[in-house]
């Protein structure tokens, strides 16, 4: 009796071992498949809100006369053609390539505030041309310089006809979250490079950027957007995202100036890929077709 009694214990202890398994099995799978509803349903929750920063994106999008300043390549934008009217640019983020500013001298006796900490010197020289060693962001300390004290310091805080052209590196967001509306429309135009849109499924990288463009809507419109071609377009929830564009702005009280009948289409004629070697491509239509 004692050898069989200690059988069944041995039993019982096995059979108890695979129930509590079976329960941990059970646990896990569970577990998985309250994580993936979890992810499905916040993967659609910010499906939703990435179509309504596009929707605002293409609301704010205008069909406007445009010249093409700074070369056939990267450094090259396309702006609306009002440049009769500017006075001065802003142009943070020169590195090696300085054509549009040079042509904006050449052709429109434009002057240009430039600033790069990461040069000594612009690479091209011109009596219109004033460096500064400096980053831009969202502090002035050290090598960088905020954008309304570079403007303080460069005595045109009070200028309305002004183009400011950014294009350094994802710096952007630290410099247009830090300004205010008012600062910012001390210019009649702004192109400004996006990077990194590929994060735009991130809950909080699409609120800080759809913050910044609803900022940016008070006094601005969308007039060109072009990509970047040094990234592939990625899709998102089936949504054509591209990680790097390029998009100018007009401020809305200039918009009669140069405001067309003829109906946004993309890519523009004047548009031109950045890098060469790599292949060309279009901005989806998501993005601005109504």
């Amino acid at each position: 009796m004692g050898i069989a009694h200690n059988i069944s214990i041995k039993m019982g202890g096995k059979q108890m071992g695979v129930r509590t398994k079976i329960r941990t099995v059970k646990r896990r799978i569970s577990l998985r498949i309250i994580s993936a509803i979890q992810a499905m349903i916040y993967k659609n929750k910010s499906k939703a809100k990435l179509e309504k920063f596009l929707s605002q994106f293409r609301k704010h999008y205008v069909s406007c006369d445009l010249i093409r300043i700074g070369g056939d390549n990267d450094g090259g934008y396309l702006l609306p053609n009002i440049l009769d009217d500017i006075s001065y640019c802003f142009s943070p983020g020169v590195a090696q390539l300085a054509d549009f500013e040079k042509e904006l001298s050449e052709k429109f006796k434009i002057k240009s505030f430039m600033a790069d900490a990461s040069v000594d010197n612009p690479p091209l020289s011109d009596e219109n041309f004033e460096f500064i060693p400096k980053f831009l962001g969202s502090l002035t300390s050290g090598e960088f310089i905020t954008l309304s004290d570079w403007l303080n310091q460069s005595e045109m805080s009070l200028n309305k006809n002004m183009i400011l052209q950014m294009d350094i590196e994802g710096g952007e967001y630290d410099v247009l979250v830090y300004e205010d509306s008012e600062v910012l429309k001390s210019f009649s135009i702004m192109v400004i490079e996006f990077h990194n849109l590929h994060k735009l499924f991130r809950e909080d990288f699409l609120r800080m950027v759809s913050a910044i463009f609803e900022k940016i809507y008070k006094n601005f419109s969308i007039c060109h957007v072009h990509i970047n071609n040094v990234c592939y377009i990625e899709t998102l929830g089936g949504i054509e995202v591209p990680p790097v564009i390029e998009v100018s702005f007009i401020r809305n009280d200039l918009i009669d100036k140069v405001l067309s009948e003829k109906p946004i289409s993309l890519p523009h004629n004047l548009d031109s890929r950045n890098v060469l070697y790599e292949r060309d491509t279009v901005m989806p239509e998501i993005w601005w077709k109504s």
